[in-house]
């Protein structure tokens, strides 16, 4: 009997690695829901491979072959988003000296992948949720909207129902995307699978490097928190560097990596506002009510917050 990976393109199924069960639950779901035509959302931290499994999905649908459109929502400026997704006749604004099909349109039998869906301004949002809801795009300075035929995978590295609470995101809008959820675990959970990332990545780099036992043992003891994406920089350093070497515990340094590296913004949010909420908690005693006073947040909010950001101090109500 085939595996579902058989009929994928050489080498796709081994791009997605690892065996701990967090993956592997993953990589099933992910099977199961590709050949479903309802929207994905997908989250996870950065690097932690959302598009590999957008991928993965959209290869085993039954619109693979069909274009696949990925969409970087937030690398495009918020002044040519609109046009850059759905369009514009000749003349619809200034600068529109040509006409412009739109990604949305170009996609159209296939699948639409919006990485970083969080990012999209509020107004562009609302005009999704119509492309959505009518399966037809309204194309800047036109009266006759387009209808298409697209499945829609998103992505965020952000807490998407906060931002829902915060007013940045519309609630109608996740409702749609978030059909079938599919949450990809941050590397600190899987420690599991660095052997056979670090296989992997350092026979791609062809960097001649092996690890011993200890120093293996000392990748483990690093949280990754930039993940998948920061243990492969790593390896692709160490390829440079020590390039037909053993590497040894004291040739992993990862304190000074850590100064020559810049860290996922989200971390580096996250970072930010634990110290921050931490110093707010002590000036007033651990009393999340009047913490959540002069941060101008609801006390549900914060009291979410010090749970997502692991914040172990003890609360006095």
């Amino acid at each position: 009997m085939k595996n579902k990976t058989d009929n994928l393109p050489p080498d796709y199924s081994n791009k997605i690695i690892g065996s701990c069960s967090l993956i592997k639950d993953c990589r099933n779901f992910a099977f199961k829901i590709a050949s479903s035509d309802a929207p994905v959302l997908i989250t996870g931290d950065s690097g932690t491979g959302k598009e590999l499994f957008a991928d993965l999905i959209y290869k085993n649908s039954l619109r693979y072959g069909k274009p696949f459109v990925k969409i970087n929502c937030a690398a495009i400026p918020e002044s040519l988003i609109e046009s850059e997704l759905f369009g514009h006749l000749k003349g619809a604004f200034t600068d529109a000296s040509s006409y412009r099909k739109g990604k949305f349109i170009a996609a159209d039998t296939g699948t639409v992948f919006l990485d970083e869906i969080t990012e999209l301004p509020l107004n562009t949002q609302s005009r999704l949720l119509r492309v959505i809801e009518n399966s037809a795009v309204d194309q800047l300075g036109s009266e006759n909207p387009v209808k298409i035929d697209i499945r829609i995978i998103s992505a965020t590295n952000r807490d998407i129902e906060a931002e829902v609470s915060a007013g940045r995101f519309r609630k109608d809008l996740y409702y749609r995307l978030n059909v079938l959820l599919l949450h990809i675990p941050e590397l600190k959970n899987r420690k599991d699978d660095i052997p056979q990332l670090v296989d992997y990545f350092s026979g791609r780099m062809n960097g001649g490097i092996v690890f011993t036992s200890n120093a293996m043992e000392k990748l483990y003891s690093y949280d990754w928190p930039g993940n998948v994406r920061e243990l492969e920089n790593y390896i692709k350093r160490l390829s440079v560097t020590m390039k037909g070497k053993t590497i040894k515990p004291e040739d992993i340094e990862f304190k000074n990596y850590e100064k020559n590296i810049i860290l996922p913004l989200k971390t580096a949010i996250n970072k930010f506002k634990k110290n921050y909420i931490i110093k707010a908690l002590k000036a007033n005693e651990w009393n999340q009510s009047r913490t959540s006073s002069v941060l101008g947040i609801q006390r549900t909010y914060l009291s979410r917050l010090i749970n997502e950001l692991e914040i172990k101090e003890e609360i006095k109500e």
